[in-house]
């Protein structure tokens, strides 16, 4: 009925502008923010929160990635978080081939209202941005954890890794 009408066009413009996407996994809304918009809301927290700034690199998925490890230790990164837990890359560990695995690497600790704070959250957050492909997790230590996206994604269904596909 709306095709036949013409209504169909002006609803859909409608709904994208005014409409705000929810993740069908979570049920959380889906917005993008910017750096300024992420320093902000991590400046926000309590006084002496201690905090990570993480830049989710693999996302459940089996390997071992010793690769990605040389890689982070070449780059100058000291710490990575796995599956949770947190490693120091300039001891060797190993990882189970067969199982899934989350891999954060640690751009940086601090803790919120130290002096210069401000700037270092924010050159801390364009690098895990940088290496996070868009995608930066703040973690509270001892408490909970923050996603913020430059891209309209959820953490839940974070965008698939792109793959060329050969054509004739």
């Amino acid at each position: 009925m709306g095709t036949v009408t013409e209504v169909y066009d002006y609803l859909r413009l409608l709904f994208a502008r005014v409409g705000h996407p929810h993740c069908p996994k979570c049920g959380r809304e889906i917005t993008t923010q910017t750096v300024q918009q992420i320093v902000d809301a991590v400046q926000r927290l309590p006084e002496k929160s201690r905090i990570m700034i993480l830049a989710p690199l693999i996302r459940d998925r089996k390997g071992e990635y010793q690769l990605v490890f040389d890689d982070l230790r070449k780059a100058g990164y000291v710490r990575v978080r796995v599956d949770g837990h947190i490693y120091d890359l300039s001891e060797e560990f190993q990882l189970d081939k067969n199982k899934k695995h989350s891999i954060e690497t640690v751009v940086d600790r601090l803790v919120i209202g130290q002096s210069g704070g401000q700037s270092r959250i924010a050159d801390s957050v364009e690098t895990a941005l940088k290496l996070g492909a868009g995608v930066v997790l703040v973690s509270i230590v001892g408490g909970e954890e923050l996603l913020f996206s430059e891209h309209f994604a959820s953490y839940e269904v974070l965008p698939e890794e792109k793959i060329p596909y050969l054509v004739n």
